[in-house]
């Protein structure tokens, strides 16, 4: 089940119950203040949550991501993010399939979708070059990033636009 509303305590829950490895990114990113400047950002938002199966908890909110649009007069620009809690082992098909949906829905209305990655989320790494992002280019000019973290970035794609450029 997925919808797109955030509710404070589904956020907590998530932030309580992060993988190491998506903990271990915010940490790097926000130091040792990561849960509530986390919480601050994300409160206002709408977004994606996934539900899943925990433990023996039940449907429990297993991820939470979205698209947050970049204000930019050249290109639609969109950073794509996603947390997800200790729980999204047992629910890894489920959130494939999302992500893919959610992609397809939405990638279109964007020239780039892009973020960036602490270097050891090797899961989230993994997910998202199953998604068509490229990691070619971790470390772009121009564009400054935190130590340790890695840019990644998806493009729209053009072949629609150069088959019917062609017939002109």
């Amino acid at each position: 089940m997925i919808k797109y509303v955030s509710e404070i305590n589904e956020i907590e829950f998530i932030l309580s119950n992060l993988r190491r490895e998506d903990k271990e990114e915010l940490e790097n990113l926000f130091g040792n203040d990561w849960y509530q400047k986390t919480l601050s950002s994300l409160k206002d938002e709408k977004f994606l949550i996934l539900y899943g199966q925990g433990n023996a908890t039940g449907r429990v909110p297993v991820a939470m991501g979205g698209f947050y649009k970049v204000e930019d007069k050249s290109a639609d620009i969109a950073c794509v993010w996603l947390l997800s809690s200790r729980f999204i082992s047992q629910n890894k098909t489920a959130l494939m399939r999302v992500l893919k949906n959610q992609l397809y829905l939405n990638a279109h209305k964007y020239d780039i979708l892009y973020n960036f990655i602490y270097k050891s989320n090797y899961g989230a790494k993994l997910w998202l070059k199953k998604l068509g992002f490229n990691f070619d280019n971790p470390n772009p000019k121009n564009i400054k990033l935190k130590k340790d973290f890695e840019f990644f970035y998806k493009t729209k794609e053009r072949s629609n636009l150069c088959a019917s450029s062609q017939q002109l």
